[in-house]
């Protein structure tokens, strides 16, 4: 199965989207496509070595970027002629539900989207502002300047096994989430796991909603989800 996965610049829900694309990739051929901002946040989270490893699985998998489909997206144009069976967008911002909503297409993904329906390639999207009101989410990992004492040797730093800890800071390019740094931290200055609580707005709650009532998009609230909703789309 040729499936293409879109990445957005949304933090929340990220954790489960790599893991189920990591799943489907076992199996599967895959495209990922990512916009400017989910570039960037997956440096933050640490998982850009997650979707380097998920391209190296089959030599037709591959990554798309943003910035390498500028101003005319032919990759978008192309879905009409090179099929794949099946599109997913998780996670996917406020930003690119609203403009999926009112049929904006002015990036790559949302193109991606706007064409998933003229090449009738089913859709899935997976909202990170479901409901109105307040929701637990996991911000990236970091080092708590106050705590940590810049110790010489660095217990942290020498048990990353990408380098990833330059005390008081974290590249989060080399991290790959292993959580090793917070297991060794004697001042547990590391944090890994911390939760912010963020308000979601009643506009981008229905915009949501409205989600449903688009041909084509089958709209999704929990990630795991998608295998069994891509069995019940392709049969």
């Amino acid at each position: 199965m040729k499936i293409l996965w879109a990445i957005t610049g949304a933090g929340h829900l990220l954790k489960e989207s790599i893991k189920t694309l990591e799943k489907l990739s076992e199996n599967n051929q895959i495209t990922i496509v990512t916009s400017k901002a989910a570039k960037e946040v997956l440096k933050l989270y640490g998982y850009t070595k997650n979707i380097e490893e998920i391209i190296e699985k089959n030599k037709e998998n591959q990554l798309i970027t943003d910035k390498q489909q500028q101003y005319s997206y032919p990759l978008s144009g192309k879905l009409t002629h090179n099929k794949y069976d099946i599109i997913i967008i998780s996670p996917t911002t406020a930003n690119t539900t609203a403009k999926i909503v009112h049929a904006i297409a002015d990036t790559l993904i949302t193109n991606i989207a706007a064409q998933s329906g003229k090449g009738e390639i089913p859709l899935i999207v997976v909202p990170v502002d479901q409901k109105q009101g307040h929701i637990t989410t996991t911000i990236p990992p970091y080092i708590d300047k106050e705590k940590c004492k810049k110790c010489t040797p660095c217990p942290a730093q020498r048990s990353c096994p990408t380098n990833a800890i330059i005390p008081p800071e974290i590249n989060t390019i080399k991290c790959i989430s292993c959580k090793k740094c917070k297991e060794t931290c004697p001042y547990h200055a590391i944090n890994t796991d911390k939760q912010i609580k963020l308000y979601i707005r009643q506009i981008d709650a229905q915009n949501t909603k409205k989600l449903e009532t688009i041909e084509n998009i089958t709209t999704l609230y929990k990630v795991e989800d998608i295998p069994k909703e891509i069995k019940r789309i392709l049969g």
